[in-house]
């Protein structure tokens, strides 16, 4: 089975929030590949987490989707403030002797916006209503990346790393069935008022 077969039949969509095919995506050619990890919304955790927990995976998918398109370029973009993570990326890129660089941007709001990052690391600006591919360009999650290192272990997208932060008494991370109620999630970090807004981000 070769590796869009291996993806769509495992149920892989973007984890960074739109949830769009991945297969789609890797049915391409593109000179930039460009793995998203700002994790743009200042209280989510969750892929800092991945990427401090799962270099090496993450990093041997990546390796293997760059070669798939063609990508002469090949990037982890995240915050300059993350720095147990940016060590953590840096060991495993030392440890497989990748190409991969690492983009460190500055802290501000969106950066994880997937235009803006395609700016950022490219200069090009991708055309309304566009996509990154229409600048030489394709931009996965690192999530969506651990994701395709399971699916080609044979695992499907069953179960999802997530976590919940803000007005509760325990930041938790969690690694749930899909469908996972949100209440019971948040339930067990405790929150601490009785009424609350839920801002869910990613998928």
């Amino acid at each position: 089975m070769n590796l869009i077969e291996t993806v769509k039949d495992a149920g892989i969509v973007g984890a960074g929030g739109a949830g769009f095919p991945t297969y789609v995506k890797l049915s391409a050619k593109a000179e930039v590949f460009i793995i998203n990890a700002a994790e743009c919304e200042p209280l989510i955790e969750t892929d800092k987490y991945l990427m401090r927990t799962f270099p090496d995976e993450i990093l041997e998918a990546a390796e293997l989707v760059a070669s798939h398109l063609g990508a002469v370029r090949k990037v982890i973009a995240l915050k300059s403030k993350y720095q147990k993570e940016i060590d953590a990326l840096q060991k495993a890129i030392d440890r497989k002797k990748s190409s991969f660089e690492l983009v460190k941007m500055n802290s501000f709001y969106p950066a994880g916006d997937e235009q803006a990052l395609v700016q950022l690391v490219t200069g090009r600006s991708v055309p309304e209503r566009g996509l990154p591919l229409d600048v030489g360009a394709v931009v996965n999650n690192v999530g969506t990346m651990l994701n395709v290192f399971e699916a080609l272990e044979g695992k499907s997208v069953t179960d999802k790393y997530l976590s919940v932060v803000g007005e509760v008494e325990k930041p938790i991370m969690l690694y749930v069935p899909v469908g996972t109620a949100i209440q019971e999630c948040i339930n067990q970090a405790a929150p601490l008022l009785e009424e609350y807004d839920i801002i869910v981000g990613g998928l």
